[in-house]
């Protein structure tokens, strides 16, 4: 089996179309890792899509904060001011769907799926020792789980703690990388609506199950359109140009 990862689409629906696109012709099974609303002006066509494509969908703090769950008073003002946006279009459905998605979710033989990190959907995993407490949390609390992918920080990055105990990023050297099987890792796809790894492409995860390898892959959109969206919304201005640049 191989699942095409999703994360932090963002209410882009650009981006998210064309990620469609692409995993269909490579993924049997597609997986949503949260914040699939919030930045961007197409929060509700969004939610269709996900819907009607991902298999396995779970909450993130966007989702929440525009579902009415978590407060978002420390969210950054360009941010509060986009769910205030998409609070005000959201169906009562689509809120209740919100609402109601798991905040973390098992799908195949030893994966997990969380949004900031299997303990907490708000943790944002950027340095070694919230690496560490990650993998101390899975050995804990779901030793079974042998691949976690994760979402919130938007940045494609890949961490592996050895039979050892020895937690350090992988280095990707090449888009496919082989994965140990007898390590633990943690797996972020990067953002399909809202890149910030330095480039304005799209990002999302193969994982072949059988053969143990991701492939991270890249891909373009029409940005413009997107921002032209952002724009005609009235949502502030640099959510548009932020695009652009991949920050």
């Amino acid at each position: 089996m191989t699942y095409a990862i999703l994360s932090d689409i963002h209410a882009n629906l650009e981006a998210l179309t064309a990620v469609l696109a692409d995993a269909r012709q490579h993924a049997e099974t597609l997986i949503c890792l949260g914040d699939i609303v919030g930045y961007n002006a197409n929060p509700r066509e969004c939610l269709q899509l996900v819907q009607q494509h991902c298999a396995v969908v779970i909450a993130g703090n966007h989702d929440l904060a525009a579902a009415g769950v978590r407060p978002y008073h420390d969210f950054n003002r360009y941010a509060r001011q986009a769910i205030d946006w998409t609070r005000a279009r959201l169906t009562p459905a689509e809120v209740l769907y919100l609402r109601q998605l798991p905040r973390i979710a098992r799908f195949g033989r030893a994966c997990l799926a969380a949004h900031g990190s299997p303990r907490d959907t708000d943790e944002y995993l950027l340095t070694r020792l919230q690496f560490v407490q990650s993998f101390a949390y899975l050995q804990q609390h779901a030793p079974e789980v042998r691949y976690c992918f994760v979402g919130h920080t938007h940045l494609p990055t890949i961490w592996r703690c050895t039979a050892a105990g020895e937690v350090e990023p992988e280095t990707v050297t090449s888009p496919r990388l082989a994965l140990d099987p007898a390590c633990r890792y943690l797996i972020n796809p990067g953002s399909v609506g809202q890149p910030r790894y330095g480039e304005p492409l799209s990002t999302y995860v193969l994982f072949d199950e059988e053969a143990l390898q991701v492939e991270f892959r890249f891909v373009a959109y029409d940005i413009e359109t997107a921002q032209d969206k952002i724009y005609a919304a009235g949502l502030p201005p640099y959510l548009a140009e932020r695009l652009a640049i991949g920050q």
